[in-house]
This record gives C-alpha cells, structure tokens and sequence, in this order.
C-alpha cells in the first residue's frame, strides 16, 4: 500500500517521465529554455549543457520547487516514518500546445547542478537529440 501511494503522489527518487507519441513522429532540432519561478543558478547550468535558441517553437520548461511538502492525509505515514522530500525538478517540451516529454522527480535538497545535468542528459538520450 505504502508503494501505491508513493506512485500516485509521485513522491520518489527516482524520475517520472513520459514521451508523448508526437516526439516520436518528429525530430527535435532545437530548444527555447524558459525557467519558471527564475533562478540565475538553474538556468546558466542548463545553458552550460546546451545551446537554446531564444526563437525556437520547442520550448523546454523547467519548473522547481524548494521547502514544499505534500500536504495531503493520504502521505502522513511516509511523512512520519521517513526523509519526505521538500522539493521537485520538473522538465516539459512543449510545442505549442503540444506535449513532446515531461520529467519530474522529487528531491530531498534544491536541484542543484548533477540534478539539472543528469535530467537533461536523460531527456536528450529520450528524445534522441545527440550530444551538442
């Protein structure tokens, strides 16, 4: 039971991640990055692991999270009984409307560099991107 509702809250060390049927139909070519809320530390590592095109139509957003906690009656004994993660990296690429990938995994610290690094060589091997 305990398992179950780690799944269903998505409160884990390892990532979640889906691609959407269209990122197997097209080829990714470039980026737009856009960090939301903004971190200067977050962004100059993801722009030191790639080159992002402030006109490209795909855009890679990335939302963080620090000091959270899963405030619902469903999670009180994972609460009590370990280390609760207080924090999330989530990654989408999204054209349009359209979702292409998305990533999400809980952290126990702010994401810091490995974090970003080792998410984003993740979604590059996933969308077949090579290694720029």
């Amino acid at each position: 039971m305990v398992f179950m509702l780690s799944f269903m809250t998505a409160c884990g060390e390892k990532p979640v991640i889906k691609i959407y049927p269209q990122a197997k139909k097209e080829q990714i070519e470039s980026l737009r990055l856009v960090v939301r809320p903004c971190d200067p530390d977050i962004e100059k590592t993801f722009r030191s692991l790639y080159r992002f095109n402030p006109a490209s139509d795909t855009v890679l957003y990335v939302n963080h999270k620090e000091n959270i906690s899963c405030n619902s009656n469903q999670n009180a004994p994972q609460k009590a009984l370990s280390n609760f993660p207080g924090n999330f990296l989530r990654m989408e690429v999204k054209r349009g409307p359209v979702l292409y990938y998305s990533y999400y995994i809980d952290l126990d610290e702010k994401a810091d560099a490995d974090d970003i690094k080792r998410a984003f060589q993740k979604l590059k091997r996933d969308l077949g991107m090579g290694s720029e």
